[in-house]
This record gives structure tokens, C-alpha cells and sequence, in this order.
């Protein structure tokens, strides 16, 4: 009842203005638009009649921006519902993978492409699924229709890098490397750039992109072994001959002092120019940079026992000592390994009776390391055991070691038959160690 009251009040008020007005504007007016219309009347009357025309036209106007703002907001809700769905695809995908529903994510990736075939994000997701599905040159074309597009984007070129050094076509992945490292540098693509050049033989390149880590300071902890490693490969590669070689070598240990295929390398020639002792400097040298790493010490040993022209028993008194120097600092294991060189010398010298007492040392050396359980080189001591003991002619002892070795097996527990390593027989020795 309010409303239509209120109604009822507006409509008087306009009523009772428009008749004010007219009545205070009774006067005759004509209005003339152009030569061929005119108009006569109250100019009350046309005061009125001129704005509701102008009330008619600003309604008019207002409609149609109001109907094109409707229809313009329509679109835009679309448009959201659209993107809302699209990105409800690309989670649902992503998720899938998260889960390595790759069959399933590939189909998800293959349908947003559908929808969208420029979307590189899609593209790159997809080259993933195939590589996983174990595809991985159509990963590549998958990409390559993205580079066609967008070569420059830079997830696409460091996707197509990777998959062309997982193929073996590393040519086709510098070239992406090439692009990455012009358009942004960074620590990933220079290092891939220069792994890839190295693995070309392009040493001059690979050097070219370490620099370039290092100038922007962004070079790794092992920078310098890396470093190291390209000079040397281009010192091998430039050396005219043997002589030059060895006097570049010579300065390349002063400067890089543990790296150890130069040490290698200088020994080499070192040796083929009869130069024992800067040779076995190098071995030793290579030796102590790789513990752990027994086959380094037998490099010198074997130096000492079978190249050097020298006699024999200082040829013994140095093989013996490279063997020992191969116990030092060596922990665990590795200890118990060294040792077993030192036996392993002392027999080759034919020192059985020295090369037997170390042995008797042993079984506490394990004990002391831990290492009683260890059935690796349990077996070790008792085979070395039972090569002195064969040597030294002590039946009765070698005897009562296999069977105990063959006891142990039955029962599947070698640690017994090492337990009684360090008996000692009194059976005479027929054979005597000699120098």
C-alpha cells in the first residue's frame, strides 16, 4: 500500500509540473528544423515535448550500451567457466602424473592440446609422458612442432637438449644448448653446453663455457677438476710429440698436483724412457691420491719387481715398502686388504715364513676392525694361509685348514675355520724363505 501510495505521489508531482509549466508558458513558440519541418504550439508544450524526446533518445542510448554491456558480461562468464575448466584439466593431468599415470596423462595432455594447440606448457607435459611410456623420439616431435613456434622458449629447448643427449644426438642438442646459453646463461645450460661439448670432442667450446660459469660466478665445488680435466684433454690433443708432451705434463702436475690421469700419463713415458724412479714418484703419487684403491699400489710394486733393472735385493726391499705404504691411513676393510697385499708381495719374494707371521696378525686386525663377520675376506686369509702353508711344505697344517674351511661351509658359517688362523703348527718347515 506504501509503494503504490508513493507511486501514486510521483506521478501527481510530474502531472502538476508539467501543467505549471504550460499554463506559465501559454505564449505561442514554432520550432524549425531545416526549411522542410516546423512546428507551432504552446512553448510550455514544447519545453515538454523537447525533453522527453531527450529522455526518449537517452533511454534509447542507454539500452544499447546496457544490452551490449549484457551480452559482453555473458561472454566474459563463459570465457572464466572456460578457463576454470581448462585449468581443472591441466590439475587433473598433472595429478596423474604426480601418481605416474602416464598413459592416462598423456591422454589428458593430447586433450588440452585438442582445445589449444599452441599451449607450450601442454607440449612439454606431454613430451614427459611419452618419455616415461618409453617414446622418447616422439617426445622429440612433439616439441619440434612446439619449436616451430616458439623456438625461443626456453623450458622447450632445455626439454628438446634432454631428450636429444638421451637419443645420442648430441649435435641436435647443442644446437638447443647453443640457443639457452645465447638467450640466458645460466648454471644448468653451461653446464650442460660444456658436458655436451666435451662429449662432441669440441674441448676449445667446453672450455669456452666453463669460462663462461666462472666469469659469472657460477662455477661448481669441482670446477677446477673440470677445468683440470679440458686442459689436459687439450694438451693429449695439441702435443706434436712425445718430447713436448712430457715437458707440458711436467708443468700441468706442478699446477694441478692430484689429478691423476696426468700422473698416469707422465709415468707412462716416464717409463718408456726408462726414468724408473720419476716414474714410480708418479705411481706413488697416483696411489696415494685414490685410497682404498689397491690396484694403484700394484702398478708400483710391479714396477719394482719387474721393470727395474736394479738388483734384486733392492728391488725386494722397495716392493715390500710400496706395499706397506699401501697400509697407511687405510681404515676397515681396506686395511685387511692392504695387508693381504703386503702377504701377496712377501710370496711373490718367496718370503713365506714373513708372509705366514703377518697372516697369524690378522685375526686380530679383524677383530679390532670389526670385521670378524666378514666372509669376503675371511676367505681371503685362508686361501693366503693355505698358499704359505703349501709352500712351506706343512701337510698336516693345510690339511686341517681346508677341512675346516669345508666344515664351516657345511655348517654355512665361515667364521670358525678364520678363528683358527692363527694356530701354529709345530711341524717343521721343509722350504726356507729366501730374499
Amino acid at each position: 500500500m506504501l509503494r503504490f501510495f508513493n507511486r501514486l505521489l510521483v506521478t501527481l508531482i510530474l502531472v502538476g509540473t508539467a501543467l505549471i509549466i504550460t499554463l506559465t508558458n501559454s505564449e505561442p513558440a514554432t520550432i524549425r528544423v531545416g526549411n522542410w519541418f516546423q512546428i507551432s504550439s504552446f512553448a510550455g508544450v514544447i519545453y515538454l515535448g523537447v525533453f522527453s524526446a531527450g529522455c526518449i533518445a537517452a533511454s534509447i542510448v542507454g539500452l544499447f550500451f546496457g544490452v551490449k554491456a549484457y551480452f559482453r558480461e555473458r561472454r566474459l562468464l563463459a570465457t572464466e567457466r572456460n578457463r576454470q575448466a581448462f585449468i581443472g584439466l591441466i590439475e587433473k593431468s598433472r595429478s596423474l602424473m604426480a601418481a605416474n599415470e602416464w598413459g592416462k596423462a598423456q591422454a589428458g595432455w593430447e586433450g588440452i592440446l585438442r582445445r589449444d594447440p599452441e599451449n607450450i606448457v601442454a607440449r612439454v607435459e606431454l613430451s614427459k609422458c611419452l618419455e616415461q611410456l618409453g617414446d622418447p623420439r616422439e617426445a622429440l616431435r612433439v616439441l619440434d612442432a612446439t619449436r616451430a613456434g616458439s623456438r625461443r622458449n626456453i623450458e622447450v629447448l632445455f626439454r628438446a637438449a634432454e631428450l636429444n643427449r638421451a637419443l645420442g644426438n648430441n649435435t641436435a642438442a647443442m644446437d638447443n644448448l647453443a640457443l639457452i646459453a645465447g638467450e640466458a646463461p645460466s648454471k644448468r645450460s653451461l653446464e650442460m653446453a660444456r658436458e655436451t661439448s666435451e662429449n662432441l670432442g669440441r674441448i676449445d667450446d667446453a672450455l669456452e663455457y666453463q669460462e663462461e660459469l666462472e666469469r659469472l660466478g657460477l662455477e661448481g665445488a669441482n670446477s677446477k677438476e673440470v677445468r683440470a680435466r679440458l686442459t689436459y684433454a687439450q694438451i693429449l690433443r695439441d702435443a706434436p710429440d712425445a718430447t713436448t708432451l712430457r715437458e707440458t705434463l711436467l708443468g700441468f702436475v706442478k699446477r694441478h698436483p692430484s689429478f691423476t690421469p696426468a700422473l698416469e700419463k707422465l709415468a707412462s713415458i716416464e717409463l718408456e724412457a726408462l726414468s724408473f724412479e720419476s716414474a714410480a714418484e708418479l705411481l706413488v703419487k697416483v696411489a696415494k691420491s685414490a685410497p682404498g684403491d689397491l690396484s694403484k699400489w700394484r702398478l708400483v710394486i710391479d714396477l719394482w719387481l719387474n721393470k727395474w733393472p736394479g738388483d734384486t735385493r733392492k728391488k725386494a726391499e722397495r716392493a715390500i715398502a710400496a706395499a706397506r705404504a699401501s697400509t697407511q691411513d687405510s681404515k676397515g676393510a681396506n686395511r685387511i686388504e692392504a695387508e693381504c697385499l703386503v702377504v701377496e708381495t712377501l710370496l711373490s719374494l718367496n718370503k713365506v715364513e714373513d708372509a705366514l707371521q703377518l697372516l697369524d696378525e690378522l685375526p686380530t686386525l679383524l677383530r679390532r676392525e670389526g670385521l670378524e663377520s666378514d666372509t669376503r675376506l675371511s676367505k681371503l686369509i685362508i686361501g693366503l694361509r693355505g698358499v704359505c702353508l703349501t709352500r712351506l711344505g706343512r701337510t698336516k697344517d693345510t690339511l686341517e685348514l681346508w677341512e675346516s674351511l669345508v666344515q664351516s661351509r657345511a655348517e654355512g658359517n665361515i667364521k670358525s675355520a678364520s678363528i683358527k688362523l692363527a694356530a701354529n703348527s709345530s711341524e717343521p718347515s721343509p722350504t726356507l724363505s729366501t730374499p
